[in-house]
């Protein structure tokens, strides 16, 4: 998850013009920034449809309180923060709701540790099936945290934040970010141990092994597979160990090498669409 054209202080340009009234530098502005909102939307609330609503209500804020970025901090510093309280107040929906906590997840990967994989109509549907298990299983792991741990895991192990960025982010201080970074780590590792093989090779879950019990259960449709299809998809999925993952010794930042190696997704239309509707005098 990059910060786009923020190296050279191009947002920080953008913004300052288009505070100034400049509608050419908002849309610039806004159309490289609702990709990495967008991103952080996906993985807060494990859904692309909830992350496009949530996305959407993110950036609409953003753009309404544009005139309030001092410069103090670097612009996606300034911009991620509004996101994050956008996230960590907006109501819960329905894949974040179906989540009912680490033990009854990690009790769903047992229940299906041994299952075989189903016969596939093709290689390149069954493929597409196996690409969606594996987003929205490791996407589901995060929604075992609490909001706030999971922003902070976000942050802190899959973006490389500071403990002091993070803690500008989530308005608390570097110490509790870090406290609330190690509670996060702790919870994804009972989740992850002895389980995910995506982390270590010896370990027994499979991608493949949840397919059925995936569909059987209503969290992946076969005719329409959510993640495989979705913008900025490469159609190349990992369903073997990570070798970063597999170098690193503590679990959960073991798994953060794994999110890294997620697509850059992109915002659906509708998340800009939806900007439009809602700022029609300030964004054509």
């Amino acid at each position: 998850m990059t910060h786009p054209a923020a190296a050279d202080g191009q947002l920080e340009q953008l913004a300052e013009r288009a505070v100034g009234g400049d509608r050419d530098a908002l849309e610039q502005l806004c159309r490289q920034l609702q990709h990495p909102v967008y991103r952080l939307a996906l993985r807060m609330t494990g859904h692309p449809d909830d992350a496009a609503d949530a996305a959407q209500e993110a950036m609409i804020r953003i753009v309404t309180h544009l005139a309030q970025y001092q410069g103090r901090s670097a612009f996606m510093t300034w911009a991620y923060a509004v996101t994050a309280r956008q996230l960590l107040t907006t109501r819960k929906r329905a894949a974040e709701a179906s989540v009912r906590g680490p033990a009854a997840f990690a009790a769903f990967l047992d229940r299906h540790r041994d299952d075989g994989a189903p016969s596939p109509a093709s290689s390149a549907e069954y493929a597409q099936l196996c690409a969606d298990v594996r987003y929205s299983c490791t996407y589901g792991m995060l929604l075992c945290l609490t909001r706030p741990l999971r922003l902070a895991y976000l942050l802190g192990d899959l973006m490389g934040m500071t403990d002091v960025d993070g803690a500008a982010i989530c308005d608390t201080t570097p110490a509790a970010f870090r406290q609330r970074l190690a509670r996060a780590r702790a919870t994804m590792r009972t989740i992850i141990a002895d389980r995910c093989g995506l982390v270590r090779a010896a370990n027994p879950c499979r991608c493949t092994k949840l397919v059925a019990a995936s569909v059987d259960n209503g969290l992946l449709d076969p005719h329409a597979p959510r993640f495989a299809r979705h913008p900025g998809a490469t159609g190349e999925v990992a369903l073997d160990t990570i070798t970063q993952a597999a170098d690193q010794l503590d679990l959960a930042v073991a798994l953060a090498e794994v999110y890294r190696t997620d697509p850059d997704w992109l915002a659906p239309a509708q998340v800009w669409a939806g900007l439009q509707r809602a700022c029609p005098d300030l964004l054509r």
